[in-house]
């Protein structure tokens, strides 16, 4: 037999074992404004599985805020995180175009002082809006979208904002409305005379997307595999409305006697536009679910 025939040889790789993928391994940062076990964690975690790549997912030792989770993005500390999209960030890292939060934290409650209800419920327009203070946190993408508008804002480290508001530093601490009300809870020691404001709703178009390193696309690549089988399977959309805090939000919020104040996004580039409109939520398809 001639062992150096091409046909042979062909045979004989075919008769090996095809080596295994090198497994992922991923870092995703314990947030300061999230639980270890966020809602991010948990898309993160459905798109590997769905990725079919192996991989190890775990959370960094260390809480740490925005600004803090890019620098270790940076590092290498951290694989992948997700924030609030920005042009800033998709020039930074290599976005994953899906919005894991079907653009829903576009829609932004107050926490404010309850003493400034009164106020708030006089308030109809942006140009009223103008007039209020709002607080953030540093690195926020937000920041540019309320600055840009003509809304003054203060900035302080996310666990003080709570006191701030409570403080009279400023006026409102818009949140999403899938978070609002959950960090309201959780830090009402801190503020026990804040409330969610009930009569108003800030919009624009805005969404949470997955960034890592420009040179990891590898990770990119599995992430975004693995949320378009999720969406496609209907498991994604399983996880978003069994989600304990979008279920809050869908019971809590009150839309439908909201008036709706709209900011244009000055940080929506053109890839983010050309994301599929299907992966969005209607604004009311998302409040009509049991």
């Amino acid at each position: 037999m001639n062992i150096n025939s091409p046909a042979l040889l062909l045979f004989w790789l075919c008769c090996l074992p095809l080596q295994a993928a090198e497994p992922l391994h991923v870092i995703y940062p314990a947030m300061e404004e999230r639980s270890a076990d966020s809602y991010g964690y948990k898309v993160l975690s459905l798109a590997l599985e769905k990725s079919g790549r192996p991989f190890q997912l775990s959370i960094s030792a260390s809480k740490m805020n925005s600004e803090r989770a890019r620098k270790s993005i940076d590092e290498g500390t951290v694989s992948i995180a997700d924030f609030g999209s920005s042009a800033e960030l998709e020039k930074r890292y290599a976005a994953i175009y899906f919005p894991i939060d079907q653009g829903i934290s576009g829609y932004r409650l107050f926490i404010i002082n309850k003493n400034s209800a009164s106020r708030f419920a006089q308030i109809k327009s942006l140009s009223d809006l103008r007039t209020m203070v709002a607080g953030q946190g540093p690195g926020w993408s937000d920041i540019r979208i309320l600055e840009q508008a003509g809304i003054k804002v203060e900035t302080g480290e996310f666990t003080s904002l709570f006191k701030m508001v409570e403080l009279g530093r400023f006026d409102f601490f818009p949140l999403g409305i899938e978070e609002v009300f959950g960090l309201l809870e959780k830090f009402q020691t801190s503020c026990p005379n804040s409330i969610v404001e009930p009569t108003l709703v800030l919009h624009y178009p805005f969404a949470r997307l997955f960034f890592v390193k420009k040179d990891n696309q590898a990770l990119r690549a599995a992430v975004l595999d693995g949320l378009e089988k999720a969406y496609a399977d209907g498991s994604f959309q399983k996880l978003i409305n069994n989600d304990a805090a979008f279920k809050e939000a869908r019971t809590l919020s009150a839309m439908g006697s909201r008036t709706v104040i709209e900011l244009n996004n000055p940080g929506l580039t053109e890839d983010f536009r050309k994301m599929p409109a299907r992966y969005f939520t209607k604004p009311y398809g998302f409040w009509a679910l049991p």
